[in-house]
């Protein structure tokens, strides 16, 4: 009767444990820091492409670098698509804004390598006239185009023979399908100057690469079928800057998240909100709970609330209320999400 007992308190107690700790994961957005750091007065930004030449000294070599699909022509063509698209992608980014100049000093598109910087007075003056807080520039883009070919097998069952009138013998033969590859290696290079400390605050040289493979029935068909290296190498260029531009500014990400589910009867009705998502209706209700008497009901509430503004984008206060309910409740859950937090604060200030 006593062990009869004892099983049945028990099951109890940890019933209402398990009940008051009880979460769900809920899929949500949030903001993710840049992958690059720049300073964060940095808002309008004064873009500038310096591989862009006005003339050329031989012309002859114009014409020959359109028929190879090379040389400083086509290195122009997929500079001038890189910085347009960097410029279109700004012009979205939360809180930045693009400008573009001309008015800088070129450099020699078929080089791999960094030119020397601008001077610093050039970048002053440049920045003071377009009330910009930094120059980013486009000062290395270098392509270089190959095709080569190959085929692919591809097994096709024409018809049977009727052996016997239960036996087929089919007809099979395997084809060898010509394809054409086109590929685009391209190297850019991106500096951005900050006026304010007079630092090139980014400096990046990064290698992209593109395909493209189509077939034919012959191997001339299949190379007709490919684009043209012009068109190919503006392709790529758009997204070698897409690519950098991308890293510069917060962006939303979809992401799973555990919440507090459980611990009082009201706790019941913000998760039918969470259900609806209705995430601002439910912090209303957590937030009468964050000074409860019941520890884990408190820090429960707290936790959740900070989820709520890691959503929100307010990333210090998300990392404040998750260190108010890590001091509460000691568990391994919301000392996790803290140690998450405390590296999304450390890459937001830089």
């Amino acid at each position: 009767m006593g062990k009869r007992g004892f099983s049945k308190y028990t099951f109890v107690f940890l019933f209402m444990v398990l009940c008051s700790c009880s979460t769900s994961k809920f899929v949500v957005d949030v903001t993710k820091p840049p992958s690059i750091e720049i300073p964060v007065d940095i808002r309008r930004i004064l873009i500038a492409n310096r591989c862009l030449k006005k003339e050329f000294e031989k012309p002859d070599e114009i014409v020959k670098g359109l028929i190879a699909g090379e040389g400083p022509v086509i290195n122009q063509a997929g500079a001038k698509k890189a910085v347009e698209s960097v410029i279109d992608d700004i012009r979205y980014a939360p809180g930045m804004e693009p400008v573009y100049t001309s008015a800088v000093p070129r450099v020699d598109t078929l080089d791999k390598k960094f030119p020397q910087s601008l001077d610093w007075s050039t970048v002053e003056n440049l920045c003071r006239q377009y009330n910009s807080n930094a120059l980013l520039s486009l000062e290395v883009f270098n392509t270089n185009t190959n095709i080569d070919y190959g085929y692919y097998q591809r097994r096709e069952t024409k018809d049977y023979v009727r052996v016997w009138s239960n036996t087929k013998i089919y007809n099979k033969n395997i084809e060898h399908i010509p394809l054409a590859r086109l590929r685009v290696e391209i190297t850019a290079g991106w500096r951005m100057y900050y006026p304010a400390d007079k630092k090139i605050v980014v400096e990046e040289l990064k290698e992209h690469t593109q395909k493209w493979e189509f077939e034919g029935k012959t191997q001339k068909d299949a190379l007709r079928n490919l684009p043209s290296k012009m068109f190919a190498v503006e392709e790529a260029g758009k997204l070698a800057g897409i690519d950098f531009s991308s890293r510069l500014y917060p962006k939303r990400t979809t992401v799973e998240r555990v919440l507090f589910i459980k611990g009082s009867r009201d706790f019941k009705i913000a998760n039918q909100y969470l259900k609806q998502r209705h995430w601002k209706s439910a912090a209303t209700i957590w937030k009468e709970y964050t000074h409860d008497p019941n520890k884990k009901i408190a820090s429960a509430a707290l936790f959740n609330l900070a989820v709520i503004n890691e959503m929100e984008g307010n990333i210090e206060e998300a990392y404040r209320l998750a260190k108010q309910a890590s001091e509460i409740n000691k568990v391994r859950l919301i000392k996790e999400y803290v140690l998450l937090l405390e590296k999304k604060v450390k890459q937001f200030r830089k």
